[in-house]
């Protein structure tokens, strides 16, 4: 069931996409058209699952599920990740390189290969940390490298 994802609980489980390059205002409404009309009929076991979507930083692509009502099953999961890999295909675009930082450099969001971040990055730069797990999470996923699990490339 579709939701709106500024009202979800703060404790909802995230899944976090990210696109190498900013994503276009035309990308970003074909995205959250074809995830929201996903989320409608999303379900667990055929229990409806209580979610929604946004774009953060027109890199980001959130997907929010309101665990208090239903949790997601690994074939629900599936299902998200394929519609994913149905949109890296249609807009030939990647969000699922789990091998890339995504810093802000000069105030603008890069995306760096992992093996290439000693070379652009220190521990002072910020990442977004697309590891986290809740959606008030989101309120502190910027943070210094040193902070968080890339900090071993450096």
């Amino acid at each position: 069931m579709l939701a709106d994802f500024h009202t979800l609980p703060e404790e909802s489980r995230i899944w976090i996409y990210a696109s190498e390059k900013a994503l276009t205002t035309d990308q970003q409404n074909y995205i959250l058209e074809l995830i929201s009309e996903h989320l409608k009929a999303w379900n667990a076991h055929k229990v409806p699952l209580t979610a929604g979507v946004t774009i953060l930083e027109n890199h980001f692509i959130v997907v929010a599920l309101d665990e208090d009502k239903n949790a997601a099953s690994g074939c629900s999961i599936d299902t998200l990740q394929k519609t994913i890999q149905d949109l890296e295909k249609e807009l030939n675009i990647s969000l699922l390189n789990r091998l890339n930082v995504f810093c802000e450099i000069d105030g603008e969001i890069e995306s760096i290969p992992s093996f290439k971040l000693k070379t652009i990055a220190n521990g002072n730069t910020l990442f977004y940390d697309l590891t986290i797990l809740t959606k008030s999470e989101l309120n502190t996923y910027l943070k210094p490298i040193s902070e968080g699990w890339c900090a071993r490339f450096l």
